[in-house]
C-alpha cells in the first residue's frame, strides 16, 4: 500500500514537468524546428532592385516560396550649352515590380537547409517614362514617351542553405532559365506631324544569374 501510494506521488509529481516539456515544443521554450525563412537579395547584378523572399517548409524535403523584386531609377540630363535644334536635355523614370512563386526540393539536409533545387514562374511589369526638354525642334519631336514592359519566365536555381544560431540563415546557388519580354510604345509616323503608331515588340531572352541571400529562419 505504501508502494502504490509512493508511485502515485511520484507520477503526480511528474505530470507539471511532462506538461511544461510539451507547451516547451509549441512555445519555444525548448529548440524547435524552423518552418519560415525571410531573406533579402545581395544585389550582384541589379544594384537598384530590391527583392525579398519567403520560404515556408511543409516537409522535411519540400517547401514553398515567394519571391517579390522592385527596382526604380529616375535620370536627369542636362546640356551646358544648348546647340540649334537640339534638346535641352530630358527627364527619365523607370519602375518594375515582379512577383516569383516557387518550389524548393532539397536533396540534402533538412528543409529550410542543405542542398536544394528550386524551379519557380517570374512574372514583372515596368514602365519607361521619357521627356525631351528644349525648344528646338528635336525636342518638339521626340517631346514626352512611354514605354510599357512586361516579361514572364521561368527558372531552375541549384543552391545550398546554411543556418546558423539563433536563426542566421545564408542561400547561395545558380539559376539558370528563358524568359519572354514584351514592350509596346508610340512611334511618331514619318510624314505627318501628330501621327503616331502603337508599336509591340518581343523577344525570348535565356538568363542565367548567381543568388546570393542573407536573412532570417525562425
Amino acid at each position: 500500500m505504501v508502494a502504490m501510494q509512493w508511485k502515485l506521488g511520484v507520477s503526480l509529481a511528474l505530470l507539471p514537468a511532462v506538461a511544461f516539456a510539451e507547451e516547451g515544443v509549441t512555445t519555444g521554450s525548448f529548440p524547435v524546428e524552423r518552418r519560415n525563412v525571410v531573406t533579402v537579395a545581395v544585389p550582384l547584378q541589379n544594384l537598384d532592385q530590391l527583392s525579398l523572399e519567403g520560404e515556408h517548409v511543409l516537409g522535411e524535403h519540400f517547401s514553398v516560396g515567394l519571391g517579390v523584386l522592385a527596382s526604380f531609377t529616375h535620370d536627369r540630363l542636362r546640356r551646358d550649352e544648348d546647340e540649334a535644334g537640339n534638346a535641352e536635355g530630358f527627364d527619365s523614370t523607370y519602375y518594375r515590380f515582379g512577383l516569383a512563386p516557387g518550389v524548393r526540393f532539397y536533396l540534402t539536409g533538412k528543409a529550410p537547409q542543405g542542398l536544394w533545387l528550386s524551379p519557380r514562374l517570374e512574372v514583372a511589369v515596368g514602365r519607361n517614362s521619357s521627356t525631351v526638354l528644349g525648344d528646338g525642334v528635336g525636342a518638339s519631336l521626340l517631346g514626352a514617351t512611354n514605354l510599357d514592359a512586361w516579361s514572364i519566365g521561368g527558372t531552375a536555381t541549384l543552391g545550398y542553405s546554411v543556418v546558423l544560431e539563433p536563426g542566421f540563415t545564408v542561400q547561395g546557388g545558380v539559376a539558370l532559365g528563358a524568359r519572354r519580354e514584351a514592350v509596346a510604345y508610340d512611334s511618331i509616323r514619318l510624314g505627318t506631324p501628330g501621327e503616331v503608331d502603337r508599336i509591340h515588340e518581343t523577344s525570348w531572352l535565356l538568363t542565367q544569374r548567381i543568388v546570393l541571400n542573407v536573412g532570417w529562419a525562425f
